[in-house]
């Protein structure tokens, strides 16, 4: 019965357990959907955080980071100008179609004279669309171009979605607001082919279009200022496109440039922008040259070498050729290392239109001049054209090697401005034979040229030329600095130089002193320059006599180079109407007194008697025995204005004897 009993029993435990498993799996059913929403719950929650602090971090990027702007430019012809470069209407027929709309059409322009209130398209027009793109962590508010003395016609200013922006202009400063993460676009029409110092500054033709940056480009203000750090802060790329005929050369000294600092802005300003129907000339003996002097601060190592460009059908002969390359060889040599590359390229003179220029270069062009490319009018038989090509090859030389924002700065700036011009001369002594004897080229007899109209110009306008070097940023008008810059300040630069040789330095110490960043790190390079290179007592008399004070350099001894009287003349006229055109655009009544051969002649006939007025009795002696010439003309002026009842101290003397 046990045992039948178990086996009764059996089924029902088993059963039991059969009917007890549904019960088990109902309740972890039962618990699934709540495990899910605490899962789900941890999700979310997880989800929540990632996203708090992917907030958080894009706050705190929104209120820490200054990503800087990029700035771009596109550039086109205005093909209308000339009815069509070449006959091509293409790539550029709407910007120039844009650029003809009316005044009153224009968008985005208020001003307290009008950004566009400078009315300039003309028959030598480029047309700029600039686009400010600034990145969302960004902090700017306002971009402060600079303007300066552009002549520009603003077409339109908007943003993004196409909405009409303000911009303002104050003072040469096109200010622009911009905001966080959009683009905002201005298309302005700019003029070239102005009249300036040199001829007409860029040009627009059928073959070519050549301007300078400085024309085309609004550039940050802070640049203006001589600020490396605000121009660093200002943007962080710069960016240029160029819309011109299929087919043309295009010669840049850059496409873009990263992180930009006042150095960089300053070459884009200075350089040339070329296209045209322009072929390379082939350019032989040109090697990278290395200083062994070690000069302290050029960047060494680079030998990016020169290339010549020239209109079809127009190339240099094989000796101008030579010419440049000697006088690059020689600032190669004397820098101790060379730009990554340098581009000459030579213009025809201006076309269809004759632009007089400050200089009397009718029909010359510049194209612009700095670090990486000059472009310019060249005619290879006139002196002045190789002695121009000189001074710009310095600059580009200097340029590249020192680029520090304090050379470009008043009190400084004229030393430098003399340095390029004392070398300018010097340069040309490098031209080989037999172009040199064919220009005529004489490095003593341009140093004597160049302290007679020193001497010329500071005895017969001594209220306005006598000034002192280190007054550079108390003169008043374009004519005093015209004349420190590149009268005064070469000869400086000479003395100071024969100073130096005659304590021990060895030549070129003064050049190699100033491409040195810390000769501008303790006060004005001039006067450091003086002390660290002539000793205390010779260096401060230096600067008492000839950067402080009014003493003439004691240059006297170029009297040994004095050239034929007409040789002279012609010279001190060519400063009278230098400095008269500089002049008169103050003073439209400011007279050139020009002097011809005859009047010369007489007025060496009857210098014997008196003395110049103001001067000593020896100093007049000195003048008279230096150049008879300089001493005649200035005493006959004197002389001839005591005869119309001025006094020699009246200040308007000029003025009055103009109207006799």
């Amino acid at each position: 019965m046990g045992i039948g009993q178990r086996k009764v029993n059996a089924p029902t435990g088993t059963g039991q357990r059969k009917a007890d498993a549904p019960t088990g799996t109902e309740q972890r059913k039962a618990d699934a959907p709540a495990g899910s929403k605490r899962r789900a719950v941890v999700v979310l929650v997880a989800v929540a955080a990632g996203v708090a602090i992917v907030f958080g971090v894009f706050i705190v990027c929104l209120f820490t980071l200054d990503i800087l702007p990029v700035l771009k430019y596109k550039v086109s012809p205005v093909y209308s100008a000339l009815g069509g470069v070449g006959g091509q209407q293409g790539a550029g027929s709407q910007q120039s179609a844009e650029s003809q709309q009316s005044a009153e059409s224009q968008q985005g322009v208020e001003s307290q004279q009008g950004v566009g209130s400078q009315q300039g398209t003309g028959a030598y027009a480029l047309n700029v669309r600039m686009t400010i793109s600034v990145p969302l962590f960004s902090k700017k508010e306002y971009v402060y171009l600079f303007m300066g003395d552009m002549d520009i016609n603003v077409q339109s200013c908007t943003d993004t979605w196409g909405n009409t922006k303000e911009a303002f202009l104050d003072e040469g400063i096109v200010t622009i607001p911009v905001s966080r993460g959009s683009t905002t676009t201005m298309v302005y029409d700019v003029r070239i082919g102005v009249p300036a110092k040199h001829g007409a500054r860029g040009m627009l033709t059928d073959t070519y279009v050549v301007f300078d940056g400085d024309q085309a480009f609004l550039l940050p203000a802070e640049f203006n200022i001589f600020s490396d750090r605000g121009v660093r802060d200002s943007a962080a790329r710069i960016e240029f496109e160029f819309n011109f005929p299929a087919g043309w050369k295009e010669i840049v000294p850059f496409k873009k440039v990263d992180n930009p600092a006042w150095a960089d802005i300053y070459a884009i300003t200075k350089n040339a922008f070329v296209f045209g129907e322009f072929e390379e000339v082939s350019v032989q003996g040109i090697q990278g040259a290395q200083s062994e002097s070690g000069i302290q601060g050029a960047q060494k190592g680079k030998s990016g070498g020169l290339k010549v460009y020239a209109l079809e059908g127009q190339l240099p002969l094989e000796e101008d050729i030579s010419g440049f390359s000697a006088m690059y060889s020689y600032y190669a040599n004397l820098i101790g290392s060379e730009p990554p590359e340098y581009n000459i390229v030579l213009l025809p003179s201006g076309g269809n239109v004759d632009f007089g220029g400050d200089e009397g270069f009718g029909g010359q062009v510049i194209g612009g001049s700095g670090t990486r490319t000059v472009a310019a009018s060249f005619d290879s038989g006139l002196r002045r054209d190789w002695q121009l090509l000189s001074h710009r090859l310095f600059h580009a030389f200097f340029d590249n090697a020192a680029p520090y924002v304090e050379v470009h700065i008043p009190l400084n700036l004229w030393m430098y401005e003399g340095l390029c011009t004392y070398y300018e001369n010097l340069a040309t002594d490098a031209i080989p034979e037999p172009l040199k004897s064919k220009l005529d080229i004489d490095v003593n007899r341009q140093e004597a040229l160049t302290f007679n109209q020193y001497v010329y110009m500071r005895l017969k306008e001594p209220f306005i030329y006598n000034f002192a070097p280190m007054d550079e940023d108390r003169l008043t008008s374009a004519a005093m600095t015209e004349f420190l810059h590149y009268t005064v300040a070469p000869l400086v630069v000479k003395a100071f130089e024969d100073a130096s040789i005659g304590v021990g330095n060895p030549p070129d110490s003064l050049l190699r002193y100033l491409l040195s960043e810390g000769a501008y790190k303790e006060g004005y390079a001039p006067i450091s320059a003086a002390f660290d290179l002539l000793g205390d007592d010779r260096g401060a008399a230096f600067c008492d006599s000839y950067m402080l004070g009014l003493e003439f350099p004691p240059l006297w001894g170029l009297a040994a180079w004095q050239p034929s009287a007409p040789e002279v003349l012609e010279s001190l006229n060519y400063i009278e109407t230098l400095l008269a055109n500089w002049h008169q655009a103050d003073n439209p009544d400011y007279a050139a007194d020009i002097v011809s051969l005859d009047e010369l002649v007489k007025a060496m006939d009857v210098a014997g008697d008196g003395r110049i007025p103001a001067t000593t009795e020896g100093f007049d002696a000195i003048v008279r025995n230096y150049c008879p010439e300089v001493y005649a003309i200035v005493k006959d002026y004197y002389r001839r204005a005591e005869l119309l009842g001025i006094e020699p101290d009246d200040r308007d003397l000029r003025a009055k004897m103009a109207l006799y």
